[in-house]
């Protein structure tokens, strides 16, 4: 009998800590293997009671919400991109869209992003057929195409995957048969809607944001089957709980879904998700229909309520190691993509974040300055930074300074002689020096994000920490 998530989402907000998962109490077993077993035909049974139906619903709706969560937002970033002609950001399936700067306040296409490197965007349909993906020689500059499925499961094609010299590489999913052109690498993915989110890191000067943006050129998207199929697409931009499943279906009915994920899958029958009962035909009943909305709101609230639980350690430092490699995490999986589409696997990138102070406290410009010594600064083998975001918006702070992160390529940064780097966190640009060591803070809550990009094994096997972030109290 299975679980319902909305039986389980409160208690289990613990399991948001990173332990390992407990061993199952007895292995999984084929049913079918037994003798004259038959499996069932009809869908499960509908209550016809008005009460029960609503509380099923409210209960699948639950499940369905905490599920879809990465789904449905990276839908909408595609719907806005590649379905929608009538948005600014829409180039259309198997095509990039660069970014020619880096990102500031109020970049559009995903949260919380990094201002280290140039993204570029697309959004594969591999429905019709796989896509060639040419990587030009970027002569030592760090790179990454991350792909990322329809839930935020992510791979790479980067400099730490296959080094700096470029290819060819055919994109196709894992059930597609056929030749795979001489010298062209095949690299598979697992559902047909895939973004590459293309990171290129940039040096801070004009003439090298210059020959990042010529580079990014050289990145090309060609479909080997021609144009991408004609699709009936849900609208992207609503928001309710109804727009909600209709994108999860959409979903499901086009991508299908992991092995193993029958059962879970099944129980979104109910309210018309990838089953016999369509959406429309589910919201027609108003028991139904109002069970749907209290369980989306009540994952909505669940979800927001663990935000700034990814991994937490005693340090106030969360590190989460499971980023980009979600499994049937999906509590994890809802919250980290809530707070950030298109996060990478550690291997890649090991972010650390933290919302408090050494004290526990929240860290927030409206009541203090703050001081963090990086000794020594994270050891990455591609680059490292440290940037601030509005926790209230997952956005890069405006400033005077027009300074969003400190990292190891800031002009001017100052180091002490053991290596050391101090960074002074304020809002009060005129009671500091402006050095290069002074990061902007808004004038309220915010979060500071540590990026290792490749990181170096003293990160990976936990001998690295961030320290503690300080109140200036002189």
């Amino acid at each position: 009998m299975r679980t319902s998530l909305a039986g389980q989402g409160l208690a289990g907000l613990a399991l948001l800590a990173c332990t390992p998962a407990a061993s199952a109490s007895a292995p999984a077993y084929d049913p079918t293997l037994a003798d004259q077993f038959q499996s069932a035909r009809l869908e499960d049974m509908l209550p016809a009671n008005p009460e029960a139906r609503q509380a099923l619903a409210r209960a699948r709706a639950f499940d369905a919400t905490i599920y879809g969560t990465a789904a449905v937002l990276e839908y909408r970033q595609m719907y806005d991109q590649a379905v929608d002609k009538g948005n600014p950001l829409y180039v259309g399936f198997n095509a990039f869209a660069h970014g020619r700067a880096l990102a500031g306040p109020g970049y559009k296409p995903f949260k919380t992003p990094n201002a280290d490197t140039l993204y570029s965007n697309a959004w594969l349909d591999l429905r019709n057929g796989p896509v060639l993906f040419e990587v030009p020689d970027t002569a030592g500059r760090y790179f990454t195409a991350n792909f990322l499925d329809i839930h935020g499961n992510a791979s790479n094609i980067s400099a730490r995957t296959h080094g700096f010299k470029g290819g060819r590489f055919l994109i196709a999913t894992t059930d597609w048969r056929g030749d795979v052109p001489e010298g062209t690498t095949l690299f598979r993915v697992s559902t047909p809607f895939t973004w590459i989110l293309l990171r290129l890191l940039v040096q801070p000067s004009a003439k090298d944001l210059g020959a990042a943006q010529a580079l990014q050129d050289r990145f090309r998207l060609q479909p080997v089957a021609g144009q991408a199929l004609a699709t009936d697409f849900p609208d992207g931009q609503d928001f309710s709980a109804a727009g909600f499943m209709r994108i999860l279906d959409f979903v499901l009915r086009t991508c299908g879904h992991p092995v193993g994920e029958q059962a879970l899958v099944h129980g979104f029958h109910p309210i018309g998700v990838a089953g016999r009962r369509t959406i429309a035909e589910a919201l027609s009943d108003a028991a139904t229909k109002a069970g749907i909305e209290q369980g989306f709101a009540d994952a909505q609230g669940v979800v927001k309520a663990s935000l700034n639980q990814t991994g937490s350690r005693p340090d106030g430092w969360t590190d989460p190691v499971d980023v980009g490699r979600y499994g049937s995490n999906y509590l994890y999986r809802a919250v980290i993509n809530t707070r950030g589409t298109g996060a990478n696997v550690i291997d890649e990138n090991h972010p650390f974040s933290t919302f408090t102070d050494a004290d526990g406290e929240r860290l927030d410009g409206a009541r203090s300055d703050y001081r963090m010594v990086l000794a020594p600064p994270p050891p990455a083998r591609f680059f490292w930074s440290v940037t601030v975001y509005d926790t209230a918006t997952r956005e890069l702070v405006p400033n005077a300074l027009g300074r969003y992160l400190i990292g190891d390529r800031t002009l001017g940064l100052k180091r002490a002689k053991d290596g050391s780097v101090t960074i002074v966190f304020s809002r009060n640009l005129h009671g500091h020096p402006k050095g290069a060591n002074l990061l902007p803070i808004p004038d309220g809550p915010f979060n500071v994000v540590i990026r290792a990009q490749g990181p170096d094994p003293a990160i990976t096997n936990g001998s690295w920490r961030p320290p503690p972030i300080r109140k200036v109290t002189e």
